[in-house]
C-alpha cells in the first residue's frame, strides 16, 4: 500500500500531541533508527504527511529539470550542487514524515551524488538514466506516478543495485571514468569546526538532533566532540520535550564547507544558532578558532581568494586606520592587487550581503479563491455605492462620492496586493517539460533540447493549472512531427540536434506564450489538400496563410502521413484551441517550410477581475474588455459602405473595417440602427480589427467576472458575467470569439 492510500483513509483523528511525534521521530543513540510503519504514521499525524507529499512533489519537478540540464552539461556543479540539495532535502522531509523506504532509497542516492561531487564519480549516461528511474520509483511510492508498477519492491531491488555498481567502480559495468570529463571537487581533508546550539523547543518540530548529528558525521571523520550538559536542570525540573544541551563538534572531511552546511538546511535560522568554520590552517594551533561573523569584510575574501596574505592584510588595515581611506583603495595603490581583483571582491561581498532569508508559508489555494471571491463582493457594492452617490447632487451626495474616491483607491491597492499573490512564474511550468522532452525524444531516436525564456514572466495561478495539457500536446507535436530525425536534419544542413523553445513575455496587458520548434516546418501545400479535400475550401480559393493553419484546429484535422506514437500534427488540436478559449485566450499558428513553427498563446494575466467598457444596446447593458477597446466613433453615412465578400464595413482613417450590429448577434432591439445615429467601438483581436454598433458608453469599471453554465448560454462571444452595482447581470462579450464566429 502505497502512502496516498493510507492517506485517503479515516484520518480526521485530532493533531495528535508532539510527544507522539517525538516517538515516531525519536533515537536512541546515532545511527540506530527507530522505524515506524506508514499505517502507525497516519494513525499519528496525517497532517505531517499531508505536507511531505506535497513538497516531495515541487522537489521532484524542480529534480527532473535539473537532471535533464545535467545531462547536457555534466561538468556544471551548480547544477550537480542543486541536485544534491534537493535529494538532501527529500531525504530529511521523508525522514521527518516517517516515510523510511523513502528516506533510505534517497540516502543512498545522496551518497551516490556526494561522490559526483567530490570529483569521484563521472556523469555519464547510464548514471543519469539511473537517477531518472530512481526518481520514477520514488513518484510511484508517493502515487505521484500515473502508472505504478506492481513490482515496486523489485524495481527498488533492482536500482539499489544499480547504485552499488557505480558506488563500487565496476569497470564492467560502468563507462570508464578515464574516458568521461570528471568535475573537480575537494579532494583533500579538511578540518571543520561545527557548534550546534537549538532552540529548546526543537523536538516540536519535527526535528531530532541526533539525526543532524549522524548525517554531519557521516560526511566525514570525528576529530573530537565537547557536548555542553550545563544548561540540564534538575531532574525533578526537567522537561522531556526541550532541548538542553549543546554541540561543539570538529570533524576530518573531504567534502566542502556548503556540503557541511547542507546537514542543517531544516535548522538554519535566527532561532537556532549553527556555527560552521573552516579551521584547517588553525587546527593544529588550538582546538579554539576564530568565530564567523555575519559581516563579509572585503579584507577577508581578498585573503580567502589568495589575493592577499594575512600579514599584508594586517599591515594594509594599519595604514587604513590612520589615514581612514577604503581598504581597497589601499591595496591597489599599493600594487598589492589589480583594480579588477578588488572589484570582483566588492561584488561578491554585494552578493553575500543580498542573500537575506526570506520567510514564507503554505496557504491551501482555496483560501486564496475566498479571498478573491470577497474582494469581488466589496467591487460589486462599491460599484452600487457609486451608482447611488451619482443619483444624488447635494452636499451629501458630493461628499460620498469623494468618500468613495478614497474607497475606490484602497480597493485597486488591495486587489493588486491580492492578484500578485495569486501570480506565479510560469518557470516551474515549463521546467517539468524538460524530462518529458528528453524521454519522448530518445524514444523515437532523436536529439532535442529545450530552451526555456521568460521564465519569470507571472500568469495567475489558474491559467498556469490549466495550460499544462495544452503545452504538452504542442510540444508532442513537435517533437513527433517538428523536429526531422538526425540524416534528415544533417542533409538539410542543420545541426543534428534539433531545438524546442518555450518563450513567455508580457505584451499589450496579456501574456504571452510561444513553443517554438527548428523542425521542417508545416507543409502549405498539404494543409490546402487537406482543407481542400473537407471542403472547406475551394480549389481555385485565394486565402491566407494564417487561416489555412487555423484550419489544424478544426476536429480530425491533419496533415500527418501516419499517426505516430506520440501525436499527429492537428490531432487534438480543436481540444487545445477549446482549452485555451475557456482561458479567455486564443492560438495561432506560424510556419516557414524547411525552417520550423511558432505556436503562439495569448492569455489574459487574469481570470478573476478586469476593466470593462459598459454599452448599452436597448434596455441592456454589456461589458467590453477595455484591454480590446482601441477607439470609440460615430461615423458619416458616406463611411458605411458594403463590400461584396467582406460585408458591412466602415472607413476609419482609409482602412475598411468590418461592423458587427451586436443588437442582431443578441437579437435585442437597440434604439440606433443606423451607425451614424449610434456609436461605433473599434475593438482588436489579434491583428483583426472589428467595429461595435453599440447605443451608448456608460462609462468603464472594474468588472468581477462570473462565469456562465453551458445551460445558459453556449455562444462564444460571451466570455461571462458581472454583477452591476444596481443588482443587474450584464454579459461579458468575448471579443475573440465574436469575431471568430463572425468569420465562419
Amino acid at each position: 500500500m502505497k502512502v496516498t492510500d493510507m492517506y485517503s483513509q479515516n484520518t480526521a483523528d485530532a493533531r495528535p500531541s508532539a510527544p507522539l511525534l517525538l516517538n515516531v521521530l525519536r533515537r536512541d543513540r546515532i545511527g540506530d533508527v527507530q522505524k515506524y510503519s506508514f499505517q502507525e504514521f497516519i494513525m499519528g499525524d496525517a497532517e505531517i504527511l499531508a505536507v511531505f507529499i506535497d513538497e516531495a512533489r515541487e522537489i521532484i519537478q524542480n529534480l527532473e529539470s535539473d537532471i535533464v540540464k545535467l545531462e547536457e552539461d555534466s561538468s556544471n556543479e551548480e547544477t550537480i550542487n542543486q541536485v544534491f540539495r534537493y535529494f538532501h532535502t527529500l531525504k530529511g522531509s521523508s525522514g521527518i514524515a516517517g516515510v523510511t523506504s523513502v528516506y533510505e532509497f534517497t540516502h543512498r542516492l545522496e551518497n551516490l551524488l556526494d561522490d559526483v561531487r567530490g570529483g569521484d564519480l563521472a556523469v555519464t549516461d547510464k548514471l543519469i538514466d539511473l537517477i531518472l528511474d530512481s526518481i520514477d520509483w520514488v513518484k510511484g511510492e508517493i502515487n505521484m506516478s500515473d502508472e505504478v508498477p506492481e513490482n515496486q519492491d523489485e524495481v527498488r531491488a533492482n536500482l539499489l543495485e544499480q547504485i552499488n555498481l557505480f558506488k563500487g567502480i565496476d569497470e564492467s559495468n560502468i563507462t570508464s571514468l578515464a574516458t568521461q570529463p570528471v568535475v573537480k571537487g575537494i579532494s583533500t581533508n579538511r578540518f571543520y569546526r561545527v557548534k550546534i546550539s537549538l532552540r529548546e523547543d526543537i523536538f516540536l518540530f519535527g526535528i531530532d538532533p541526533m539525526l543532524l548529528i549522524e548525517d554531519l558525521l557521516a560526511m566525514g571523520d570525528l576529530v573530537t566532540k565537547t557536548v555542553d550538559r550545563s544548561g540540564i536542570p534538575a531532574f525533578e525540573k526537567m522537561d522531556p520535550e526541550i532541548c538542553y544541551i549543546s554541540w561543539d563538534i570538529i570533524i576530518k572531511s573531504r567534502k566542502s564547507i556548503d556540503a557541511i552546511r547542507n546537514v542543517f538546511l531544516f535548522v538554519l535560522d535566527d532561532d537556532n544558532r549553527i556555527s560552521i568554520e573552516d579551521v584547517t590552517d588553525k587546527f593544529s594551533e588550538t582546538e579554539s578558532g576564530d568565530i564567523l561573523t555575519e559581516e563579509v569584510r572585503i579584507g577577508d575574501l581578498l585573503v580567502k581568494k589568495g589575493i592577499l596574505s594575512e600579514e599584508a592584510l594586517d599591515e594594509v588595515i594599519s595604514i587604513q586606520d590612520d589615514g581612514k581611506l577604503l581598504l581597497g583603495d589601499i591595496v591597489v595603490k599599493q600594487g598589492l592587487a589589480t583594480e579588477k581583483q578588488v572589484t570582483e571582491a566588492l561584488q561578491e561581498q554585494e552578493q553575500i550581503k543580498k542573500k537575506i532569508e526570506t520567510s514564507t508559508i503554505r496557504v491551501d489555494t482555496t483560501k486564496l479563491d475566498n479571498l478573491m471571491n470577497l474582494l469581488g463582493e466589496i467591487v460589486i457594492g462599491q460599484s452600487s455605492l457609486t451608482r447611488v452617490s451619482e443619483e444624488m447632487e447635494d452636499e451629501i451626495g458630493t461628499r460620498i462620492k469623494s468618500a468613495i474616491h478614497s474607497v475606490d483607491r484602497v480597493t485597486r491597492e488591495f486587489q493588486e496586493q491580492i492578484m500578485a499573490i495569486r501570480m506565479i512564474p510560469v518557470g516551474p511550468t515549463f521546467e517539468q517539460f524538460r524530462r518529458f522532452v528528453r524521454d519522448s525524444a530518445h524514444s523515437m531516436g532523436k536529439e532535442i533540447s529545450l530552451a526555456i525564456e521568460g521564465g519569470e514572466t507571472e500568469l495567475d495561478k489558474t491559467v498556469i493549472e490549466k495550460i499544462g495539457d495544452p503545452l504538452k500536446h504542442m510540444i508532442r507535436n513537435a517533437i513527433d512531427h517538428g523536429i526531422e530525425d538526425k540524416k534528415i536534419r544533417e542533409k538539410a544542413g542543420k545541426p543534428a540536434s534539433g531545438n524546442i523553445t518555450l518563450r513567455a513575455f508580457h505584451q499589450e496587458g496579456n501574456v504571452f506564450i510561444e513553443i517554438v520548434d527548428d523542425g521542417g516546418g508545416i507543409s502549405v501545400e498539404r494543409v490546402r489538400e487537406k482543407a481542400e479535400g473537407l471542403g472547406l475550401i475551394k480549389p481555385d480559393e485565394e486565402i491566407t496563410k494564417e487561416k489555412l493553419f487555423s484550419f489544424l484546429f478544426n476536429p480530425g484535422f491533419s496533415t500527418a502521413a501516419k499517426i505516430g506514437d506520440l501525436s499527429g500534427r492537428g490531432v487534438g488540436m480543436d481540444v487545445v484551441k477549446t482549452n485555451i478559449e475557456s482561458l479567455r485566450g486564443n492560438v495561432e499558428i506560424r510556419s516557414e517550410e524547411g525552417r520550423g513553427t511558432i505556436v503562439r498563446i495569448k492569455l489574459p494575466l487574469t481570470l478573476a477581475i478586469i476593466d470593462g467598457m459598459l454599452v448599452s444596446i436597448g434596455k441592456y447593458t454589456y461589458i467590453i474588455p477595455l484591454l480590446s477597446v482601441l477607439e470609440s466613433i460615430r461615423p458619416k453615412k458616406e463611411e458605411i459602405k458594403t463590400i461584396e465578400g467582406k460585408g458591412e464595413v466602415i472607413l476609419v482613417r482609409g482602412e475598411y473595417v468590418s461592423l458587427i450590429r451586436l443588437y442582431d448577434v443578441f437579437g435585442v432591439e437597440a434604439e440606433h440602427q443606423d451607425p451614424s445615429k449610434g456609436l461605433v467601438v473599434i475593438v482588436e483581436s489579434g491583428t483583426t480589427r472589428v467595429g461595435l454598433l453599440i447605443d451608448d458608453l456608460l462609462g468603464q469599471q472594474q468588472i468581477v467576472i462570473k462565469s456562465l453554465d453551458n445551460f445558459i448560454t453556449t455562444s462564444r462571444a460571451v466570455s461571462g458575467a458581472a454583477i452591476l452595482g444596481d443588482g443587474k447581470v450584464a454579459l461579458i462579450i468575448d471579443i475573440f470569439g465574436l469575431v471568430e464566429d463572425i468569420i465562419q
